[in-house]
């Protein structure tokens, strides 16, 4: 007769059999511990590689502006001014302290209302047809103000050649008439600017004065509609690319910069032929201190119409800390923007001969103005 296995023997197979193999809590956690050591390690490295590509994706769309300024040039025997500035001579908004092509009358409400805006095509919408937009082209009205109704589509239109990748913000647009109390005139974004010139803060017709801007009178409010700098180009002034003396090589056209940080901000406006929009100038020469012209963080580097209202929007510290700040002058205008990007520890420029580069923000101040001056006679050792 055969025996019944034991109860002991039961209970051993039993458990035999519902034994599995595990981890213990130590391991699991020194698994999540490796695993956010390897992420912390993995991740910086990923970061620079998406950074690398979107600089190169950066560069070439600088490349592609570059041949699209030397196809305009050929058209035209000229390089496109950096904004057409239509209306009677003159700017009596400026109480005879600002020339045309610094008060915006949109953004002050001025127009549309007592008078039309006399902001017309920039240079960005003239090489429209030389960067493979000419359906887009076609469809702005250069006899009509930028922010007229019927050029609406065009200037809110978002262009891949106009943007830099690295900037996060520039899918936002700008509502130009929203400082006055008059929202719905959006502008889509860009983040490269038309080199006007690094000059001082004044004008050739004064004595005393030292490099500084060029116009056709010294009348300002009824007579000037030409202003000009040592840039490639200025308000309804044009250049031909003999006129520059330090050769082509040595000088910038196209800077990069940020898109605004908020609808009130104009800075990064691909068609808005104005300072910080889609133009820089004078880079707060001389008003930096220890600061550099790159990504400064001085207030004075860009004199900017709604600066009042970002500094009640964010405060002057929290545009200091998102890389911004601004300043306002005694007439709100546009005076004065420097180049800025998204890219660590510098900006990327188009010089005039079409070849693109990034530049340190360690830069000397005195070599990133020369770089951008027509008129500089000295050699200058390029930073690339």
């Amino acid at each position: 007769m055969k025996a019944k296995p034991s109860a002991c023997s039961e209970s051993g197979t039993v458990a035999a059999i519902h034994r599995r193999p595990g981890f213990t809590v130590i391991e699991v956690l020194v698994t999540i511990a490796v695993i956010g050591i390897l992420l912390a390690i993995l991740l910086p490295a990923v970061q620079h590689v998406r950074e690398s590509g979107r600089r190169t994706q950066c560069l070439s769309r600088l490349r592609q502006i570059g041949l699209a300024l030397h196809h305009y040039h050929d058209s035209h025997s000229v390089l496109p001014p950096a904004v057409i500035w239509s209306g009677p001579p003159g700017e009596p908004l400026g109480l005879d302290l600002l020339p045309v092509g610094t008060i915006d009358r949109v953004a002050t409400g001025v127009a549309p209302g007592s008078e039309p805006d006399r902001v017309h095509a920039n240079w960005a919408l003239m090489l429209l047809p030389h960067l493979d937009q000419s359906v887009l082209a076609s469809a702005y009205d250069p006899f009509l103000p930028v922010n007229d109704p019927a050029n609406a589509q065009v200037r809110n239109t978002k262009l891949a050649v106009l943007l830099c990748p690295s900037d996060s913000l520039n899918d936002r647009p700008y509502d130009r008439g929203l400082q006055a109390g008059n929202p719905g005139f959006f502008y889509a974004r860009g983040n490269y600017a038309f080199n006007f010139g690094p000059n001082n803060a004044c004008f050739s017709f004064d004595p005393v004065c030292e490099d500084g801007f060029q116009t056709d009178s010294d009348d300002f409010l009824n007579e000037v509609m030409w202003v000009w700098g040592s840039g490639i180009g200025g308000v309804n002034v044009s250049f031909h690319l003999r006129q520059f003396r330090g050769g082509t090589s040595n000088m910038v056209a196209i800077d990069e910069i940020r898109a605004g940080i908020s609808p009130l901000d104009p800075r990064g406006t691909w068609a808005l032929g104005m300072a910080g929009a889609s133009i820089t100038v004078r880079h707060g020469k001389y008003d930096l201190g220890n600061d550099g012209p790159i990504n400064s963080l001085s207030p004075s580097a860009d004199d900017i119409v709604s600066c009042g209202e970002l500094t009640a929007e964010f405060g002057a510290d929290g545009l200091l800390q998102l890389g911004m700040p601004c300043s306002s002058n005694i007439i709100p205008a546009n005076h004065q923007a420097t180049a800025r990007s998204r890219h660590p520890g510098g900006v990327q420029v188009l010089m005039l001969d079409g070849s693109a580069h990034f530049v340190s923000e360690n830069i000397s101040t005195d070599v990133w103005h020369a770089m951008h001056s027509k008129d500089t006679t000295e050699q200058v050792s390029l930073p690339f």
